[in-house]
């Protein structure tokens, strides 16, 4: 799956695990809260019954001693320490107990009022719920009623209930989870198919976009291969302005140097050499916004594809030819051949102009080779003459730059390669090489 794909899959994915995992979280915490509020409820419901029925249960003998009629009817205030209490005092008399309190005894200040009290007190082993209440009785102190349960119950009950409730949420949320993966992985397939075929079109191996996509998204497919018409036009139109206003400036141009010529020759040497000048700056300018003009005429669309290694070859047999008087041997060192994301008009200018650089300074030998790397490829043009020093190699690209006014040249040849390589998500730069010489290398991105 392609890059744009497994990006917004990955969005998608950790969003709903985030939101999945805080959903279950907030419902996890909502359902426990919930299920203490009822497991405390039920308690307190459980030990107002109980001190009722140990009200019931309790008397008096002829002393004024307390005692049960019998035993309550619930078996947990049987065991010790079972965290089930219950206690009956009367002032003056002594205290009796659940089996379960053993040799502990509860407060009894806690039952000062006729009316049921219910606190959370200390008790023997811990925190405990205790209801209390006395009951008044005549010619006598009153009866102190007592009953409690421990909050251990309660920690033990909820942390039973909590681990079935974690269990439960993290099978449902890994469902969840596994149900919206399903659903994106084949929701994004349709997305996955489209961006390869914009990259294919961006990288020119195809014109348009032409798999079968489903009904919801055809219609952005559709405009998209309106725009890609809309912008190939576009291309041809500012090429072709480009091409015609150049056109148009170069024939007056032609015709200003020709009658230049002709004042030096009838002897008015400083108008000529005047008109001259300026018509050559004029020349220059042209030439360098007629390469801007073609270099951002592809932005918009960079679907072409060229094969660098029949450019190559084509350049270096007319160089060999252009440069044989000099005797400049021109080596072409082929890595296979491999397509590259340029026009080939404008692939061969990028070429043509560093070619010819490196001719001019060159003393016996010019070299042109590649390397592909990925998806870049990095064309290299060698020259074993003078080199340059680094602090002048970036200001060989400013327009109209040279390093001296006697080798021919305007002087724009390597602005003009830059910005058109740019113009293609590329790049140019100078370096040293083994051989005294310059090196320039010309990136682009791979067809």
């Amino acid at each position: 799956m392609n890059r744009l794909a497994r990006l917004l899959r990955s969005h998608f994915l950790v969003g709903t695990v985030v939101l999945v995992g805080l959903g279950v979280v907030a419902g996890g915490m909502l359902v426990s809260a919930l299920f203490r509020w009822s497991l405390v409820s039920g308690y307190h419901e459980e030990l107002s019954v109980h001190i009722d029925e140990l009200a019931a249960l309790v008397a008096i003998d002829p002393q004024g001693q307390p005692f049960m009629l019998r035993r309550l009817s619930d078996p947990r205030y049987l065991p010790r320490g079972s965290g089930y209490y219950w206690q009956v005092s009367r002032d003056g008399y002594k205290t009796i107990t659940s089996p379960s309190l053993g040799e502990a005894r509860l407060d009894p200040g806690l039952a000062s009022t006729d009316r049921l009290r219910m606190v959370w007190t200390e008790g023997p082993s811990g925190p405990m719920l205790e209801y209390a209440r006395q009951v008044p009785r005549v010619g006598g102190p009153p009866l102190r009623l007592q009953i409690a349960t421990d909050e251990r119950l309660i920690d033990e009950a909820m942390a039973q209930f909590n681990r079935s409730l974690a269990l439960a949420l993290g099978i449902f949320a890994l469902l969840l989870i596994i149900a919206v993966v399903l659903r994106v992985r084949f929701g994004l397939k349709p997305l996955a198919r489209l961006t390869q075929d914009v990259a294919d079109v961006r990288t020119g191996r195809a014109e348009q976009m032409v798999s079968e996509y489903s009904s919801d998204v055809t219609p952005l497919v559709n405009e998209l291969n309106n725009l890609i018409e809309a912008s190939k036009e576009s291309v041809s139109r500012s090429r072709l302005v480009a091409g015609n206003l150049a056109h148009g400036l170069r024939t007056p141009l032609s015709i200003l140097i020709d009658e230049a010529e002709n004042l030096r020759q009838a002897g008015k040497t400083d108008a000529a050499d005047t008109i001259l000048r300026e018509a050559r700056t004029m020349q220059r300018q042209i030439d360098l916004h007629l390469a801007r003009a073609r270099s951002a005429a592809v932005l918009p669309f960079r679907g072409q594809s060229t094969s660098l290694g029949v450019v190559a070859e084509r350049l270096v047999t007319a160089f060999r030819r252009l440069y044989y008087d000099r005797g400049i041997a021109f080596v072409l060192k082929r890595s296979g051949n491999v397509q590259v994301a340029c026009d080939e008009v404008d692939l061969i200018e990028i070429l043509s102009n560093l070619l010819d650089n490196a001719g001019k300074w060159a003393v016996s030998r010019c070299t042109l080779k590649w390397q592909v790397h990925d998806s870049r490829v990095n064309i290299e043009i060698e020259d074993d003459g003078p080199g340059l020093a680094a602090e002048q190699r970036e200001a060989m690209f400013q327009s109209g730059a040279r390093l001296d006014s006697v080798t021919a040249g305007s002087g724009l040849g390597l602005a003009i390669s830059r910005d058109l390589a740019r113009g293609y998500g590329g790049e140019v730069k100078l370096e040293d090489t083994p051989l005294r010489g310059l090196r320039a290398i010309i990136d682009l991105p791979k067809a």
